[in-house]
């Protein structure tokens, strides 16, 4: 064992010699080595070896020396050169095992190359080649990383059929994990009923995917029911079970609307299982924190939510820039600058620099206040910081100078997004529409149409409907018309512009009736 750790330390330092004791080792010692180096991640020095070793005809590999190079090459993403590999074993006259055989599955899976696997699987299960439960399993997560789920639930099938490797949770939970990242639903519990009918006992892994799954989709009711089941297996939800349904809580105001109807507000009942969790000795996480805090932000609760973040920083957890930002959004939104300034001193004590969406907040508020040339110098600090602004940056600067009348300075913003690389998006030319339509500039309206058309940003509902509002309060009812017939011919519904274009034809049909007094 000397001689091994040794070797170990020399071979990894790249000073391969197997000559370096006498008598050499026996087989057992070098697949003990190889093992060893590989598991370090060695892979192109496990070969090397290999290569010395075989100059030594005292020396004669065995299966578990082959397995291990073919298992390098493998990972070293040759997995051809692991084929060349396996034909040495019928050559030295060998007898591969099911680990052989697996890593050449394993090999094609993870080269991406899955319906080459499977042939190869069907391959070695015809030709009596040994495999085992392992073997299918790498071809279920192949097929469902893959997204062929209905190829992995084909597997499944047919072991189930054959009998001849038994699937457990882990198989079931794959191909249910899968069709729940897709939404997949109706598919995911049919697979838990039938995992169900094989007496195959689910765990907290199988529930966590179909909880997130019936959330992703709004099923808020089914979601209670399926966590009540697994209460009542005695399986106790663990932290990535408590954020799926905090989250689902705290999205966008759905569970309050849609499954309540109440007004009390979602965050009381993200709190309320948030309170549940700690009473169950779960402990929250920053994702935990972080949901609450953006939908009590949201909700214009931010004295609570700082409350979170204190409690928080109790219990050890470190907030990130996503923590920080939906406080600085919610913040900046109530106009609470003092509080903001706060947040970014804490920000750089901690060491977490803020990212574009935080400074978004603060550009998008300042904004919307009228307060544009404050923007620009958190677009310089953003710049002295080596963060690129996004479009999104540029959408709200350009919304706040159009407020203002500055067109100068919009067409200013408009080069240097482009001379950045950020091509303006149909926001962008909305937004200058809406500001211009308003201030009745339709010259300068129908030129931003010829803009889009050069820049391939096609119009959307939005854009017709405000150049047909800025022609009717210009009484330009031809021009109107004609952008409406347009917008039938594109297939947009014209609801909004049918009201617009009434209310104009009824204003001028009142302005021509004749008056009273001129009877």
């Amino acid at each position: 064992m000397c001689f091994l750790s040794t070797y170990s330390v020399s071979a990894v330092d790249g000073n391969e010699n197997v000559s370096l004791v006498t008598p050499l080792p026996s087989i057992w010692a070098f697949n003990h080595l190889l093992g060893v180096v590989s598991k370090m991640k060695h892979y192109s020095t496990v070969v090397s070896m290999f290569q010395q070793m075989m100059g030594f005809k005292q020396i004669q590999p065995d299966i578990s020396t082959i397995t291990t190079l073919m298992n390098c090459f493998c990972n070293l993403k040759k997995v051809d050169l692991g084929f060349s590999v396996f034909a040495m074993i019928v050559k030295l006259g060998l007898q591969p095992d099911p680990y052989t055989m697996n890593v050449l599955l394993l090999g094609r899976c993870n080269e991406g190359k899955v319906n080459e696997a499977v042939e190869l699987f069907q391959k070695i299960v015809k030709n009596g080649y040994p495999c085992n439960e392992h073997s299918s399993g790498i071809i279920i997560r192949g097929l469902c990383k893959s997204g062929n789920l209905r190829s992995a639930v084909d597997v499944l099938k047919e072991m189930n059929a054959n009998g001849r490797f038994k699937a457990d949770v882990v198989f079931y939970n794959t191909i249910i994990d899968g069709f729940c990242k897709e939404r997949c639903m109706d598919e995911a519990l049919i697979i838990f009923q039938d995992m169900l009918d094989r007496s195959i006992e689910p765990d907290v892994v199988t529930f966590n995917s179909l909880l997130h799954g019936l959330c992703s989709i709004d099923k808020w009711n089914e979601a209670k029911n399926l966590l009540s089941d697994m209460i009542n297996r005695g399986i106790p939800p663990n932290v990535y079970i408590f954020n799926t349904l905090i989250a689902h809580l705290c999205k966008d105001g759905k569970y309050a609307n849609s499954c309540l109807r109440g007004k009390t507000g979602e965050w009381r009942h993200a709190m309320k299982f948030f309170e549940n969790m700690i009473a169950s000795g779960v402990s929250p996480d920053v994702q935990t924190f972080t949901s609450l805090i953006d939908v009590l932000c949201k909700q214009g609760k931010t004295g609570k939510a700082l409350e979170i973040l204190e409690l928080m920083t109790h219990k050890g957890v470190k907030p990130n820039v996503f923590t920080y930002t939906s406080l600085i959004q919610g913040l900046c939104h109530l106009g609470q600058w003092k509080e903001v300034e706060s947040l970014f001193d804490r920000m750089k004590v901690e060491g977490i620099h803020p990212n574009v969406v935080t400074f978004n907040s603060l550009i998008d508020v300042l904004c919307k206040q009228k307060r544009a040339k404050n923007a620009i110098t958190i677009l310089e600090i953003m710049a002295e910081r080596g963060i690129k602004p996004n479009v999104i940056t540029y959408n709200s600067l350009i919304h706040g100078f159009c407020l203002s009348g500055q067109w100068k300075e919009v067409i200013n913003l408009l080069s240097k997004m482009v001379t950045q690389d950020i091509f303006p998006d149909i926001v962008t030319f909305n937004t200058m529409l809406d500001g211009i339509c308003k201030l009745g500039m339709m010259e300068k309206a129908e030129e931003v149409l010829e803009l889009m058309n050069d820049k391939g940003v096609e119009p959307d509902e939005v854009t017709y409907n405000t150049m047909i509002k800025g022609y009717c309060l210009q009484g330009e009812m031809d021009k109107a018309n004609d952008t409406y017939n347009l917008m039938v011919k594109k297939g947009f519904s014209p609801t909004l512009a049918n009201r617009m274009l009434d209310a104009a034809d009824s204003k001028r049909k009142r302005k021509d009736e004749p008056k009273v007094n001129d009877v």
